[in-house]
């Protein structure tokens, strides 16, 4: 994939033919294939199932050549596997088997103060948890997937170095630069390595509480600032907002990023605070993810500074998902969910072959943590007035022209378009017509089946690919066409589109030399449509941006022009709200990145290139983090809540002259701009702490087997009652009731179910003054642990039986109703004392499993057993048998013969007489008539017809 970033938001677009094979999608219309495992190059993947898959499943997939890594990675039912395409075609009629995709690829190009105050964030930090604590996100982990973090920068360390006091060492009153410091050593002088210096990031020459730090010069490097220098901020003791010789200071110690996560070698490299910080060789050379680390959780509360995040007392786990250390999007949701994430905030979007309606498995995995009480913040994109969208209607049997440009010198070597459509496209023709001097060349473009399996067609200047594919959800197709070559500027072409049916098309272009606007460009562009994945996901919290200065037109309250537009293409209006980020947010900058000459002094705002510095930030990648923010308050307050993040963030929104009037939550929003209006944090706070508290919910027992009542029990308090519902079919059949207050607890029970169903079910506390609803989804899978119950075991041999001899076994196995069922029976023997083990697969005739020992040479010790399988794999023996495997007799015949007039020599012959397998079978019926009879009339049968056979 190529991957286009910008500014403001990280920008993605898929793999083009050139870069690789086809590494795409079964598609949801593919013929049925012969399944066969290969040795072909391996790719990555998100598999989706129909469920989550049990340990026996997924080896099972293994040997079917799905690698699955030494431990499964999946949330939900979508896992991360590597496989070749021959081994996924060969799951395209699997019962279980839903979709395969290709990981977002690693390879990508990079396309406060006032904020804290317009979301109502001061407020909150004023708010009370439980615990008597401000409300400051404390002991809650935020993951960005962005492109790291600059951990170093003072905004991003605790304020938990201790207090100090500083040496006045000239006596004027004024903090003198390189000159006063902090006497460590108690003997009354300044040393080089006591010495405090300013850094002074509003360029005045004087030390200004607000925005300026204090850096000891005490680490390994003499004269520059490195990892184990001091960095301290004022204690305005006074509050007279002056640096005065009574004010302490406070030393910034503890980093507050936990985790920087990065790929190294093509294996995950964390970087753990508690661990290699000091050692950690990752950079922001970008400063996205640093901009948007200092509006999560940057900056000090208590002491005078300006500029603070909505979550400074939060935690990061700074998670890449750029360039060639990136991890994809897939694993990085993965990672952030199994090391302790609470809030997972994603900065990327793309528009480009993606289908946009919340179908792809890396939106699946973004629904499933929600549900897993992890709410996912993604920005909604800036694709607002850029021209990268159009759509028409289109009528059947006639050509729908589409015309596009590229701006003078934009230097593109490749165009991407994506048509999406809601009838099928596998009857329709596309044509690309190409402007050229000498006149306008029509092309009629193959179309490859199946996402990802490219077609190619040649012309003269350019090199056109393009596929069509099917959504997995109903009503979405895409023709994704790439024109790569000469790509002729300033003149005008043509997409042409006939399709046999009507309907309507969604058009959308990128290309690889610009980012969320100023390249390619419809000439009839429509300005809806615009929310980028996977923010299209049915479950992300969507954001849009809006302005919080006078700085640029529009001006303050403002949406952003850029700011994308609802609805989904399927009509979904998906954007949740809209929060600060017009290129007008304050926030930390890293010092490893380029600095913008333009943002220099800005507004007369301390903007500039410095350690420690600050950015103009801005766009819906400002916008995100507000809102990440926001739910790490939340979930201070409600740790339980995390399923309904999103729910209270909409509800609590506020409408001003601006949004104008909008419907409130849980109504559908009626703006596909503001969605439910602007964030309000400390409502959203407010409102968690009204809603129910609920403490557990506990299942008996945790792992329910075919034979199990469930119990469920609910600890919750502040509610009117609880309901409780649950189905065993996907909500095809759907019970509901009113769980039981039985001492305390809330009480309900579900009947026992067939091995290997998934029972779903939902806890609904209920306090009717409390406007969001809560919901706890829950699910199990039917469980079997229990071995089969062997009914009987029966063999002919007894304790010695002579060479050669067929030892003939059956047994018969039931297991109860609901279990999973017997599965396969085995002989298991050893001569060796099992040293070694041997297998004999015994036959099922309807009432018994039959298998014979087959003749093994003199002399032998033989032990043997039988194994009963149910179909999950519990294993059931018998007792084992053994018996002594001898020679035959020998019997010595003399034959004289008859003397005549001639004298014939005495011959003497020494025969050995074996009797034959079928022979001896025979003669044990005879002399255990009664054994027999137990066992039944077909097991004789059998044995007399081996008879015949062998005769």
């Amino acid at each position: 994939m190529v991957f286009l970033v910008v500014s403001s938001l990280v920008i993605a677009n898929p793999m083009s033919p050139q870069q690789t094979t086809s590494n795409a999608p079964i598609p949801a219309d593919a013929s049925p294939t012969v399944q066969v495992v290969d040795k072909g190059e391996k790719i990555m993947f998100s598999a989706r199932f129909a469920r989550d898959l049990t340990a026996l499943e997924v080896e099972s997939y293994r040997a079917l050549g799905l690698d699955f890594g030494e431990a499964p990675r999946s949330i939900g039912s979508v896992y991360i596997v590597e496989a070749s395409e021959v081994a996924l075609s060969g799951l395209r009629n699997d019962a279980l088997f839903e979709s395969a995709q290709p990981l977002t690829n690693q390879h990508y190009q990079i396309p406060r103060d006032v904020s804290a105050q317009e979301t109502y964030a001061r407020v909150a930090w004023n708010l009370r948890d439980y615990s008597g604590s401000n409300i400051t996100g404390k002991n809650i982990m935020i993951a960005d997937l962005d492109t790291g973090v600059q951990w170093r920068h003072p905004d991003l360390l605790f304020a938990d170095g201790g207090v100090y006091y500083w040496l006045d060492v000239n006596t004027n009153t004024v903090f003198d630069n390189g000159t006063d410091g902090i006497d460590g050593n108690g003997n009354g002088i300044i040393s080089p390595n006591e010495t405090l210096y300013s850094i002074d990031t509003d360029k005045n020459s004087a030390f200004d509480l607000q925005y300026d730090w204090l850096w000891m010069d005490n680490g390994t490097v003499s004269g520059a600032i490195d990892d184990l220098d001091s960095f301290f901020i004022v204690n305005d003791t006074n509050s007279n907002s002056a640096f005065n010789p009574s004010d302490t200071l406070v030393g910034l110690k503890t980093p507050k990023t936990k985790y920087i996560v990065e790929k190294s070698g093509g294996n995950i490299q964390v970087w753990d605070r508690d661990a290699n910080f000091t050692s950690c060789t990752s950079y922001d050379v970008d400063g996205h993810g640093t901009g948007v680390a200092g509006i999560l959780n940057g900056g000090h509360l208590g002491y005078s500074r300006r500029f603070v995040g909505v979550a400074p007392d939060a935690e990061l786990m700074a998670i890449d998902i750029f360039g060639s250390n990136g991890l994809t999007v897939e694993e990085g949701l993965i990672w952030a969910r199994d090391h302790g994430a609470d809030v997972i905030l994603v900065e990327v979007g793309s528009w480009t072959f993606e289908f946009l309606d919340g179908s792809s498995n890396a939106e699946v995995m973004i629904d499933t943590l929600r549900s897993q009480g992890i709410p996912v913040v993604v920005p909604a994109g800036n694709l607002g007035g850029a021209k990268r969208h159009t759509n028409s209607a289109i009528t059947g049997n006639l050509t729908l022209s589409t015309q596009f440009k590229l701006p003078s010198g934009l230097g593109a070597n490749n165009v991407y378009i994506t048509i999406l459509s809601d009838k099928p496209v596998d009857k329709g023709s596309l044509i690309v017509v190409e402007p050229t001097s000498s006149g306008a060349l029509a092309h009629l473009v193959n179309l490859g089946v199946g996402y990802g399996n490219w077609a190619t067609t040649q012309t003269a200047n350019f090199t056109a690919y393009a596929f069509i594919a099917n959504s997995t959800r109903a009503g979405n197709h895409m023709i994704a066409v790439q024109l790569f070559g000469t790509i002729m500027d300033t003149l005008t072409w043509s997409v042409d589109m006939a399709l046999p049916t009507s309907g309507n098309l969604h058009f959308y272009i990128s290309d690889d030399a610009s980012s969320w606007s100023g390249g390619a460009e419809w000439v009839s562009p429509t300005n809806t449509h615009l929310i980028t994945w996977p923010s299209t996901a049915d479950c992300a919290i969507s954001v849009g941006s809006y302005m919080s200065r006078n700085l640029w037109a529009p001006g303050y309250g403002w949406i952003a022009p850029y700011s994308a537009v609802g609805p989904r293409v399927d009509g979904n209006p998906k954007i949740s709200v809209a929060a600060p980020g017009g290129w007008d947010v304050l926030s930390t900058w890293s010092n490893d990145s380029a600095w913008a000459s333009w943002m220099t002094g800005v507004g007369g705002l301390p903007l500039y290139p410095m350690f420690g510095g600050y950015q103009l930030f801005s766009g819906t990648s400002a916008a995100g983090p507000h809102v990440a923010g926001a739910a790490a308050l939340i979930l201070q307050v409600r740790p339980d809540c995390g399923s309904h993040v999103k729910d209270l963030v909409e509800f609590s929104a506020y409408q001003d002259g601006f949004t104008g009037p909008l419907f409130k939550y849980p109504a559908l929003p009626s703006s596909n701009v503001w969605g439910y209006g602007k964030l309000n944090v400390s409502a959203a706070v407010e409102e968690a702490m009204r809603m129910p508290v609920v403490h557990d919910i506990t299942r008996s027992p945790t792992s329910p087997q075919y034979s199990d009542t469930v119990t469920v029990t609910a600890n919750v308090t502040g509610v009117d009652y609880v309901r409780f519902e649950w189905t065993p079919d996907s909500w095809a059949t759907h019970h509901v009731s009113n769980m039981t207050l039985t001492a305390g607890l809330y009480v309900a029970t579900i009947p026992a179910h067939q091995y290997n169903m998934q029972i779903d079910y939902v806890v609904r506390p209920v306090n009717t003054s409390v406007v969001v609803a809560m919901a706890f989804w829950q699910a199990y899978t039917v469980n079997d642990t229990t071995p089969p119950t062997i009914l009987s075991f029966w063999h002919n041999a007894t304790a010695t039986v002579v060479e050669p001899t067929w030892v003939t076994v059956a047994a018969a196995a039931t297991e109860p109703v609901n279990a999973s069922g017997v599965w396969a029976a085995d002989i298991e023997y050893t001569v060796n004392n099992w040293a070694a083990t041997n297998i004999i697969t015994m036959q099922y005739n309807g009432s018994h499993y039959l298998g014979t020992l087959t003749p093994l040479p003199a002399p032998l010790t033989v032990r043997f057993r039988v194994a009963v399988y149910d179909a999950v794999g519990n294993r059931n023996v018998t007792a084992e048998v053994a018996y002594v495997i001898q020679q035959p007799a020998t019997t010595t015949t003399t034959t004289t013969t008859t003397t005549t007039a001639t004298t014939t020599p005495t011959t003497t012959s020494t025969t050995t007489t074996t009797p034959g397998a079928a022979t001896w079978i025979l003669d044990w019926i005879m002399t255990n008539k009664m054994v027999l009879a137990a066992v039944g009339a077909a097991l004789v049968l059998i044995l007399v017809v081996a008879r015949r056979r062998r005769s």
